[in-house]
């Protein structure tokens, strides 16, 4: 079994270590976290506790073959790799995509994205690094969605649609088909999005329409 690390603690990082854990190919030996003590228990499965093994400057004396990052926010998820690239070149990211999401041919998926239960991958899909696809979400036919973006849960999109690097689909959103959502932008929980939406941005409603900028990443 590969030995994983999972960088982050908070609760995101426990359905990450969940879904882990069920694809039975994996051992977990433990979390990554900048602010929390060495031995801090995160969660406990079948009598063992799982703790924290030190700061992301601590990993080159870690023994492990693979890692993930169970963080949800895109950012924070980007600027994790870059700093433990900088301790540790060559580490391998793994794709962890759960038992219970339903992956079509020819779908893409990059090194370091977490999909998750309950999701729908479609034909020709595209996903790049370190995305994040949340519970049961249904992404159709050729999306492209870039590295570092993300999903909330129950997001829905049509055929051709593209969403840039670091850009967020909001809880329940729906993306009509042949929309593009630029980079670094959030659509907001249970907004339909019929027209493109520009960078760096906030969209949100029925239909989706501009709220405000975003600062730029």
């Amino acid at each position: 079994m590969k030995k994983i690390l999972i960088f982050g603690s908070g609760s995101h990082s426990k359905v990450v270590f969940s879904e882990i854990i069920n694809l039975k190919k994996y051992k977990v030996i433990g979390f990554i976290d900048e602010d929390k003590k060495i031995n801090k228990k995160i969660i406990n499965y079948k009598k063992k506790d799982y703790k924290i093994l030190g700061k992301i400057r601590d990993i080159k004396k870690i023994k492990f073959d693979c890692a993930v990052i169970g963080v949800g926010d895109n950012s924070i998820r980007k600027k994790i790799k870059d700093k433990a690239e900088i301790v540790k070149r060559n580490i391998k990211w793994e794709k962890i995509i759960s038992k219970n999401a339903k992956i079509s041919i020819n779908v893409k998926i990059g090194n370091g994205t977490v999909i998750i239960s309950g999701s729908n991958i479609n034909v020709g899909a595209i996903i790049g690094a370190h995305c994040l696809i949340n519970s049961c979400s249904s992404i159709d036919h050729d999306n492209i969605l870039q590295d570092f973006s993300s999903t909330g849960p129950g997001v829905v999109t049509g055929g051709n649609v593209s969403i840039g690097k670091y850009s967020h689909l909001g809880i329940g959103s729906k993306i009509k088909n042949n929309v593009v959502i630029d980079a670094n932008t959030i659509i907001g929980g249970n907004s339909f999005v019929n027209k493109n939406c520009k960078n760096n941005s906030i969209y949100f409603g029925v239909p989706a329409k501009f709220v405000k900028t975003r600062t730029k990443f």
